[in-house]
C-alpha cells in the first residue's frame, strides 16, 4: 500500500484488509500468518506544488509503475486532481484511438457520453472504464510460442497501430528501451557483475544510436506475450496500450522479437521467429537501412531492460515466478544474440 502525507492509514489498513482473497477475507490471512506492519516517512518531494492533501486517495493498489512514482511523489489519482484526469485521458485516448483502427483489443464501453465513469464508495472515489470480456488466455499463461500465421496477424495489427497519427504527451515508461540511458544510469548498482559488465556495453554503444534517424511511429511499445490475447475461437487480441507513444517504431519490433520469439530451448527456432517477424513487418512497412543496422542492438537492450528492472526489484522483495520468468528470458535473450546469430537473418526489403 502506498500513501501520502495526512492520509488516514489506519482507514487504509481497515478498508484493505476487508477486501476477498480465494473466498477469505484478507483480515483472515493477515492474522494466520501474524503479519506486522510499521510505517516509514520516505520524505519525498511534491511534483505538484499546488497540491491539495486533503484531496489525497485512501486507499493505493498500485500495480504499474506511473501510478506508484506519482503517489510516491505526493501526486494523486482521484478524479478531480490534476495527475488524475491526465492519466486517465491519455489512456483513454490511446484506447479509442486503436478501436478507430479496427485493431483487435477489447471495446470500451461510453457510459453517459463519456469512456470513464466515476464511482463513490464510502466517501472514496473511484475511476473506472468498462470493457468486453475477452473469454480467452494470453501466450504467457499458454505457454506457448505464436506460430507463423499467428505471428503474421500480430504483426499485420502492429502495423496498423504504426499507421495512426497521434502524437500525444509522452508516457514514461521504465521497461522502455528508449529511457535506456537513464534507468542504467539510475540502476546499474543493482545488476551483479556479469551483468553490469554486459550492460554497460550496451549502454555506451546506444549512445552512438541517432535515435532522429530512426523512424518514428504511433508504437504499442509492450506486444509481448502478457499483452497478446488468444480467445475461444483462436481469435488474437492485443491489449494495454499503457505505454504506448510516439517513438521509434522498430522499439515495437524488437521488444516483439525478445518476447514473442524467444525459444529458450532452441536458437534456430528463436532466428526463425525473428526473422519472420522482421519479413512480415516489411510487407507493409519498409524498414531503412539504419534501422535494419541497429535492430540488434535495440533487441539486445529490449532484453537488457528486463534484467536491470528485476534486477532492482530483487533488491525490494521476493520476486514473483512471472519476474523470474522474465529474468531468465531476458538473460538467455542476449545469450543467443552473438554475430552468428544475426549474420543468419536474411532481411529482405
Amino acid at each position: 500500500m502506498v500513501i501520502n502525507k495526512n492520509t488516514d492509514i489506519d482507514k487504509c489498513i481497515k478498508i484493505a484488509l476487508t477486501q476477498y482473497f480465494e473466498n477469505e477475507t484478507l483480515q483472515v490471512l493477515y492474522d494466520n500468518l501474524q503479519i506486522k506492519s510499521s510505517i516509514i516517512d520516505i520524505k519525498e518531494t511534491l511534483i505538484f506544488n499546488n497540491a491539495d492533501f486533503i484531496k489525497e486517495i485512501d486507499v493505493g493498489s498500485c500495480d504499474r509503475w506511473n501510478l506508484l512514482y506519482n503517489m510516491l511523489k505526493g501526486s494523486y489519482t482521484e478524479s478531480n486532481t490534476q495527475y488524475g484526469n491526465y492519466q486517465s485521458e491519455k489512456y483513454i485516448e490511446r484506447i479509442e484511438l486503436a478501436s478507430k483502427l479496427n485493431i483487435n483489443t477489447p471495446k470500451l464501453y461510453r457510459v453517459d457520453e463519456k469512456s470513464e465513469c466515476n464511482i463513490k464508495l464510502e466517501n472514496i472515489k473511484y475511476r473506472l472504464c468498462v470493457f468486453d470480456y475477452i473469454d480467452g488466455k494470453s501466450f504467457y499463461d499458454l505457454g506457448k510460442i505464436p506460430n507463423q500465421d499467428e505471428i503474421n496477424e500480430i504483426i499485420r495489427q502492429m502495423a496498423i497501430i504504426h499507421k495512426a497519427t497521434l502524437q500525444s504527451d509522452f508516457i514514461y515508461d521504465k521497461w522502455a528501451i528508449i529511457n535506456f540511458v537513464k534507468e542504467f544510469q539510475n540502476k546499474k548498482q543493482y545488476l551483479n557483475g556479469n551483468d553490469y559488465k554486459k550492460l554497460e556495453e550496451l549502454y555506451n554503444r546506444f549512445f552512438q544510436v541517432d535515435i532522429e534517424k530512426l523512424p518514428k511511429a504511433f508504437v504499442h511499445g509492450d506486444i509481448i506475450s502478457t499483452n497478446v490475447m488468444k480467445d475461444k475461437n483462436n481469435k488474437l487480441w492485443i491489449i494495454d496500450f499503457a505505454v504506448s507513444n510516439y517513438v521509434p517504431r522498430i522499439i515495437d519490433l524488437a521488444v516483439s522479437s525478445c518476447n514473442l520469439c524467444l525459444d529458450a530451448e532452441n536458437k534456430e527456432n528463436t532466428k526463425k521467429k525473428v526473422k519472420m517477424i522482421l519479413e512480415e513487418y516489411q510487407k507493409y512497412n519498409k524498414l531503412t537501412d539504419y534501422e535494419l543496422e541497429q535492430f540488434p542492438l535495440f533487441f539486445d537492450i529490449a532484453n537488457a531492460m528486463g534484467i536491470l528492472q528485476i534486477s532492482h526489484l530483487n533488491t525490494l522483495g521476493e520476486l514473483s515466478e512471472e519476474d523470474k520468468f522474465w529474468y531468465d528470458e531476458s538473460e538467455k535473450g542476449l545469450e543467443f544474440s552473438n554475430e552468428e546469430f544475426w549474420k543468419d537473418i536474411y532481411v529482405k526489403k
